[in-house]
């Protein structure tokens, strides 16, 4: 079973870039210019190497019969196959790799019958022509460089589909952006919460400047999850309201306590649902041993983590050039004394 899985892994990623090249090479000629047909920067297609690995258990399944059974399999397989892709590529990464609106017979751009017949035709050859020469050398290759190809270029194509992922997961539209800025607002004109502007936080970074990169980390995440981001907004704000600086002052055991001072400051300077509450008093859980009563109370908890730690394992420029890349505004730090 091992040695089957590195096979599959190798012709996933050998195809990957066969198919990249010859993409290349069709829309480049095509344009007069160097073309990069994918998704990814990679010089390979993912669609490529599915399609070669699917046509390749298809054809052994079908191993001596004749073109009338191959022929409409092979035709539904490669054109579900780029209808499947195109869908993906569309709603994931808002990308559409290709359109075929002016070809006839096409659906919605995605498909066409042209291509479908170019695929067909491809898939024929893969199963007559490349196969048996192929399955001869794939036994010839040794396991060990195999392996050491098959994943690391399947490795590399991972790591790129996930950073695209999160990449476009994380943007926000200007719609979205306004809309937390409607939310933050009135926040951020009470006159406590811009006190915070005068302490320092994390290295050379304010409280206010803490408090609104996780609310608005807090914001994205809470909108990808459909959750209540008034509240996240609004509990993020808050969750880090006292008014000494922590590392020279204030109570002992500040990190196991700050939390309920937040709350009883929060308090006293607006109304909380309950749901804002339990975002400020758990936005140190582990710590606070009781864990979340709310998804949107973790959200925020886990923002203030990754916050934090980027503070101290990055350059103390990195938080302004996020809130500044994403249009939020950011006062200048005014240190106490």
């Amino acid at each position: 079973m091992r040695a089957e899985i590195v096979d599959m892994v190798f012709s996933f990623s050998l195809f990957s870039i066969l198919g990249w090249l010859l993409e290349v090479a069709y829309r480049s000629l095509g344009r007069g210019r160097l073309v990069n047909p994918g998704l990814l920067k990679g010089p390979y297609l993912i669609l490529y190497g599915t399609g070669a690995l699917c046509l390749m258990e298809a054809a052994s399944l079908l191993h001596g019969r004749g073109l009338a059974v191959k022929i409409p399999v092979y035709l539904a397989l490669t054109t579900g196959l780029e209808l499947l892709s195109a869908f993906l590529a569309q709603s994931l990464f808002e990308r559409r790799l290709w359109d075929y609106s002016d070809e006839p017979f096409n659906y919605k751009g995605h498909v066409c019958l042209r291509f479908s017949l170019y695929w067909l035709l491809l898939a024929l050859g893969l199963d007559y022509v490349v196969l048996p020469g192929y399955r001869t050398l794939l036994g010839a290759i040794p396991h060990g460089a195999k392996a050491l190809f098959g994943w690391l270029v399947t490795g590399a194509m991972t790591v790129e589909l996930l950073w695209a992922f999160v990449g476009r997961s994380l943007r926000v539209s200007p719609e979205e952006r306004a809309r937390f800025e409607e939310i933050a607002r009135p926040v951020l004109e009470i006159p406590e919460v811009a006190r915070l502007n005068e302490f320092t936080h994390h290295r050379k970074k304010t409280r206010l400047e803490h408090v609104k990169e996780v609310a608005y980390i807090s914001f994205i995440c809470g909108r990808r999850l459909g959750l209540d981001c008034e509240a996240i907004v609004r509990g993020a704000l808050l969750h880090d309201l006292f008014f000494y600086d922590w590392l020279h002052e204030g109570p002992r055991l500040h990190g196991l306590r700050h939390h309920n001072i937040a709350l009883e400051n929060a308090r006293r300077i607006t109304r909380l649902s309950p749901k804002e509450e339990d975002i400020i008093k758990k936005h140190m859980w582990p710590l606070t041993v009781v864990p979340p009563l709310y998804l949107e109370s973790l959200v925020v908890s886990l923002a203030d983590t990754f916050c934090s730690a980027r503070d101290y394992l990055k350059r103390p420029s990195g938080a302004k050039a996020l809130a500044a890349s994403e249009g939020i505004e950011v006062n200048t730090p005014r240190r106490k004394g």
